[in-house]
C-alpha cells in the first residue's frame, strides 16, 4: 500500500512495434503527463540514468503521470539499437501509452542528452507533444535544427562544464535557457536543481 505523501513506480510493458518495452510509470493528477526519454543506449544510458530517474520523480512530485522507459535492446526491453529511428520510435510508443493511459489531450516530454534529441524529432511529429524538457542537449554531435519546427513549449537546462553543448545560436527564440552553474554533462553536482527546473516547466 501506498500512504499518503509516498511515491511507487509500477512497472509496465509498452509495446513498440513488434516489441515489448520495459517502463515505470507513476500516476498523477496534473496536466500534462510526462514521458522522460533516457541517454544514448550505446553508451550505458537506461531509464535508471540519475538525470532521468530525478526528472521522473521531481515532475511525479508535482503531481503529474510520468513514464520512463528503455529503448530496445537495452534492460529488459526486446529488440536491438536500431541507430536513432527505431529509438525514436519507442519514445513515440511511450508517448501513445501514456496518452492512452491518463486520458489526456496533451503531454510533456522531457530528454536527457540523447533523449532529448530523441524528443525533438518525436515532437516535430506529434502535434500532442505540448511541453519540452531539453536536459543537456548534445548539440555539438547531434542535429537539432527541426527544433525550429517545434510548436511546444521548450525549456533547454544546461550544465555549465559541458562541450557536449554549444548554447549560442540553436534553441530559437520559443526556448528557455537555464545553466546549471559548476555541473558537468552528467550532473554529477546540481541535479536537484534540474528536476526542480523541469517540474516547475512541465506545470507552466
Amino acid at each position: 500500500m501506498v500512504r499518503r505523501g509516498e511515491y511507487l513506480e509500477r512497472m509496465v510493458v509498452v509495446p513498440s512495434g513488434d516489441l515489448h518495452l520495459e517502463g515505470l510509470y507513476h500516476r498523477g493528477k496534473l496536466r500534462p503527463p510526462c514521458v522522460v526519454a533516457a541517454p544514448h543506449p550505446q553508451q550505458g544510458g537506461s531509464m535508471d540514468s540519475p538525470v532521468v530517474a530525478e526528472l521522473a520523480w521531481a515532475i511525479t512530485r508535482a503531481g503529474h503521470a510520468t513514464l520512463r522507459f528503455n529503448y530496445r535492446g537495452v534492460g529488459a526491453s526486446e529488440g536491438a539499437w536500431s541507430g536513432g529511428p527505431g529509438e525514436v520510435a519507442d519514445l513515440e510508443s511511450a508517448i501513445d501509452q501514456l496518452l492512452e493511459t491518463t486520458g489526456a489531450p496533451a503531454i510533456a516530454v522531457a530528454g536527457y542528452s540523447f533523449g532529448a534529441w530523441a524528443a525533438v524529432q518525436a515532437a516535430l511529429r506529434r502535434p500532442e507533444v505540448a511541453a519540452l524538457v531539453l536536459v543537456s542537449p548534445p548539440t555539438a554531435l547531434l542535429d537539432f535544427s527541426g527544433l525550429a519546427q517545434v510548436q511546444a513549449r521548450v525549456l533547454a537546462i544546461c550544465a555549465e562544464d559541458d562541450d557536449r553543448s554549444l548554447l549560442a545560436g540553436w534553441l530559437g527564440p520559443q526556448g528557455k535557457l537555464v545553466t546549471v552553474a559548476g555541473a558537468d554533462h552528467f550532473f554529477t553536482s546540481g541535479l536537484p536543481q534540474v528536476g526542480r527546473h523541469a517540474a516547475r516547466f512541465v506545470g507552466g
